[in-house]
């Protein structure tokens, strides 16, 4: 296994549930280590594959298009400027709509969050700079519901190396976009400084969210959790 000095944007376990009547967790990221590494693709390898994939646990067009979002405690206000940065991107596309306010019963959330993991930590063969994934539950009640409770965290252990790139990266892993084959997608998992989703990112990601399923972004609730 060829062993990589740069730093990786890992997607690690999402932990955490919904409160409340009526839920239930049904598939929950699970991205590891050796995982990750073995799907890597190694120098001089040609590309195997040009889409961005897209999370296994993600079933598409079973999500509402909008989400909402909010800080975790403690977030730097330049994590929280970085995670601003690349809500803006996800919101040009047109595909989703992430608004600040916690979810209410029906609705998708996200939290962002900031952690500290030392390299000691993680292991010697790589540097963790960040963390997100989806959390799909089923909600049972009038309508049956496809909810997504996402979190994205950046890891201020390695601050010095952490730019908007990594942001974009995590809050794609959220969304339901996997790590790409390919150096000029987001969800590349090797820090490319890449910023903005390439061809491949955009059209995983209305795969997840077609512009059929708009509509039930709409829908306003009001029970809370």
């Amino acid at each position: 296994m060829r062993k990589f000095g740069w730093s990786l944007l890992l997607g690690g376990l999402v932990l955490g549930g919904l409160l409340g009547h009526g839920t239930q967790v049904i598939r929950s990221s699970q991205q590891r280590l050796g995982r990750l590494q073995e799907r890597l693709p190694l120098v001089g390898r040609k590309a195997h594959q040009s889409a961005t994939p897209i999370e296994s646990i993600v079933t598409p067009n079973s999500l509402r298009t909008t989400y909402h979002y909010h800080f975790g405690k403690g977030v730097p206000a330049k994590i929280k400027a970085r995670f601003m940065r690349a809500i803006a991107v996800y919101n040009e596309t047109g595909v989703v709509n992430l608004v600040a306010g916690r979810p209410l019963w029906g609705q998708n959330g996200i939290t962002l969050f900031a952690y500290h993991k030392t390299a000691s930590d993680a292991g010697s063969d790589y540097l963790e700079l960040g963390k997100g994934g989806p959390e799909i539950h089923e909600v049972n009640g009038i309508e049956a519901l496809t909810v997504n409770r996402a979190r994205s965290g950046l890891n201020l252990a390695n601050s010095p190396r952490l730019r908007d790139s990594i942001a974009v990266h995590e809050l794609g892993h959220a969304l339901g976009l996997d790590h790409s084959a390919q150096r000029s997608s987001v969800m590349y998992p090797v820090d490319q400084g890449v910023d903005r989703l390439s061809a491949a990112d955009l059209q995983a990601l209305r795969k997840i969210y077609p512009s059929a399923n708009a509509k039930k972004g709409t829908h306003q609730l009001v029970s809370a959790f």
